[in-house]
């Protein structure tokens, strides 16, 4: 009798927490990447706050997740991912991005290129001292800003 109730629980509680499970994205930011550690993790309602400021709009997303990386006093590096609710909405949303940095004459982005990193198109901008990647896989939206001598690292750990 105890066994026949405790699966229906266990199946109710596990169908409660998947949605949570699955708009924490904090798993997919690992704690080094190359010599970086991780120094700020920010997720949920927060993340999606900055994401939001950063834009200066709501944008739609179902999940976001922000890291800082940082090596002794140097300036952090920073990844930013969001779920969005789907793969063309991810594609639509990356692309709209590279193209305001591209067109944007105001756009403190400069020297786009798109290159191939495994199979996986990245858009490659610099500028505010830094390099930025933008990319998407699936349904996730992602954006690294990172010195030079990092993007390697951070392409190997987040890009696949």
């Amino acid at each position: 009798m105890r066994r026949a109730c405790l699966i229906p629980c266990c199946v109710l509680v596990l169908a409660l927490a998947a949605p949570a499970l699955a708009n924490d994205l904090s798993g997919l930011l690992p704690e080094t990447v190359g010599g970086l550690k991780r120094v700020q993790l920010i997720t949920g309602a927060a993340a999606q706050a900055e994401v939001d400021r950063l834009h200066g709009k709501s944008l739609t997303a179902e999940a976001s997740a922000i890291a800082r990386y940082a090596e002794g006093g140097g300036r952090p590096a920073e990844v930013w991912v969001s779920r969005v609710a789907s793969e063309a909405e991810a594609r639509r949303q990356t692309g709209l991005m590279v193209h305001k940095m591209f067109e944007n004459p105001k756009s403190p982005f400069g020297n786009p290129k798109r290159l191939d990193h495994d199979g996986q198109a990245v858009y490659r901008f610099t500028g505010m001292g830094q390099v930025h990647l933008i990319w998407h896989s699936g349904d996730l939206v992602w954006w690294v800003s990172a010195s030079e001598d990092a993007v390697r690292p951070f392409l190997d750990a987040l890009c696949r």
